[in-house]
């Protein structure tokens, strides 16, 4: 945390949208180079730490910004990853991921204290970054068999987690592991682990090979008896879940992942209108540039306010959250507004980032651009829960008041 956040007093999270909307402008000048690469995106979580907008990752009592409650910034936190993201979406699901576990680490009462002291000082100072190595390749979403087996001074991990985002450039890994003497986490096995990636028996693959979101090194990472010792590793609490029905945790999450969809789209329009001004050869040649035709002008004007119907979409989710989170309601109602935001997104983002080449020409279509980028991160990105489910669970709610199921992406 440095210099923009203290020199300008920075007292909210909301404070803190500047700072990402100037960041979005230098990002997006390496973008095209990231997603050539898929190289981990260094430059860009150094700038988030320089330029003080990493605290949005500490509570106030820490020295950051966020709120006691923080799902009640959620609003501003949106705003701020979809800045981020219209500059370069892999640093953004990155540092989301990143700032969910560190924030969520000091936040809570699993990690003992001396060893949150010893994150706090190694995250806000040393540049030690998070990932979660949570995904595990089974029928049933977080039915995760990756053994923890206690052992004298703490437990040993082993097993093999996928989609491991951030893991290329990161110090630290959260895991939900299964506890020896359980079935299940469906019976009562969930346990949470942290562990270095450095650690004897850590093995990051270097696997991460996919056609979009290519610089968030989302590869996968084999823990072969790794040690963990005590005060890293506790049972989670009651309510701390995805499935329970005392927090919306899973439209939080799904708020801040249509925020980088989001940012995927906006990006995608300025990326279309620079080019069509800088590049297109004009239609009519009266025309200073192809910015004047009456066509293109239609189309950036549908692709625009689509991006703009979904972002108040968007921001009408997350205030919905922050309301839940103070006072109570129905968190179907929640659940349904994020829903109703995140598939707008993906329409409107995927129609942008789609017509980008039909109006920027053959061209555009070159690898020196890399234009296509926009459309495989939202396709690849958009993938992670289905939005035809998605549109069925909101019929079902508004035809028969059927409340959709409490879930991670619900």
């Amino acid at each position: 945390m440095n210099d923009v956040a203290g020199s300008s007093r920075v007292a909210c999270v909301a404070d803190l949208i500047p700072v990402a909307k100037s960041l979005r402008q230098e990002f997006e000048a390496g973008a095209a180079a990231l997603d050539a690469t898929g190289e981990y995106p260094t430059c860009n979580m150094e700038r988030i730490v320089e330029t003080g907008l990493d605290a949005i990752c500490f509570p106030r009592e820490w020295g950051g910004v966020a709120s006691k409650s923080p799902l009640e910034d959620l609003e501003a936190v949106a705003e701020i990853f979809t800045e981020l993201s219209a500059g370069e979406s892999s640093t953004a699901q990155i540092f989301t991921v990143h700032r969910n576990l560190v924030l969520g680490l000091l936040s809570g009462t699993g990690m003992s204290e001396t060893w949150k002291r010893t994150i706090h000082r190694e995250v806000r100072y040393e540049g030690a970054r998070f990932c979660s190595p949570a995904s595990e390749p089974t029928k049933k979403r977080f039915s995760f068999r990756t053994a923890c087996t206690p052992v004298e001074g703490g437990v040993r991990i082993t097993g093999k987690k996928y989609f491991a985002t951030g893991c290329e450039g990161a110090r630290y890994g959260w895991l939900p592991v299964l506890l020896d003497g359980y079935p299940s986490v469906e019976e009562g096995g969930l346990y949470n682990a942290v562990v270095r990636l450095d650690a004897e028996g850590v093995t990051v693959n270097h696997d991460w090979d996919n056609m979009g979101q290519r610089a968030t090194g989302s590869g996968s990472v084999t823990f072969e008896s790794v040690f963990v010792p005590d005060g890293l590793h506790w049972k989670p609490g009651v309510g701390a879940d995805f499935v329970s029905t005392t927090n919306v945790n899973g439209p939080a999450s799904q708020v801040v992942m249509s925020a980088i969809l989001l940012g995927i789209g906006l990006g995608a329009l300025d990326a279309m209108c620079a080019y069509v001004r800088d590049r297109v050869r004009p239609s009519d040649q009266s025309w200073a540039s192809q910015a004047e035709s009456p066509v293109i002008q239609h189309q950036v004007g549908r692709y625009s306010a689509m991006l703009a119907a979904a972002r108040a979409a968007l921001r009408e989710a997350a205030r919905a959250v922050a309301d839940f989170t103070r006072k109570g309601g129905s968190r179907a109602e929640v659940s349904v507004k994020m829903m109703q935001a995140k598939v707008s997104i993906i329409d409107a983002t995927l129609t942008t980032a789609g017509d980008l080449h039909r109006h920027c020409g053959g061209m555009s279509t070159s690898n020196a651009f890399r234009l296509d980028r926009f459309w495989r991160n939202a396709r690849a990105l958009s993938t992670h829960d289905s939005q035809d489910i998605k549109l069925q669970q909101i019929g079902r709610y508004v035809l028969s008041g059927i409340e959709p199921p409490i879930d991670y992406v619900t």
